[in-house]
């Protein structure tokens, strides 16, 4: 899944959580942005893997019916996304390197 990306359309900025993921990863905050999951084309190999990811998560939800808070982030030096659990406890990150993820098209009517 090779793709070139453009600039993608941010999501509503979450500072603090971004603040954690930044933090976490060792970046500079201001270079997360973050993005709507409607937005997004994963190869279908990342997407096996978030789905091994969510169950973990899941069972370590705070709030059983709302469950995890799931994000995702492009870092724009590295053109890497990096998709968010954040349990209430604890954030759960997944890498996922530029080849294997994409902005899907926006169409204008």
């Amino acid at each position: 899944m090779h793709s070139h990306h453009h600039a993608p359309a941010s999501a509503p900025a979450r500072p603090e959580l971004a603040g954690r993921i930044a933090r976490s990863l060792g970046i500079g905050e201001m270079s997360l942005n973050e993005l709507d999951f409607d937005d997004l084309y994963v190869a279908e190999k990342i997407v096996k893997q978030l789905s091994q990811l969510a169950m973990t998560v899941l069972d370590q939800a705070l709030d059983r019916e709302k469950g995890a808070l799931i994000s995702a982030f492009w870092v724009e030096n590295s053109m890497e996304l990096v998709l968010c659990a954040d349990t209430g406890q604890e954030l759960h990150l997944m890498r996922v390197p530029e080849a294997h993820w994409t902005v899907k098209p926006r169409v204008h009517h």
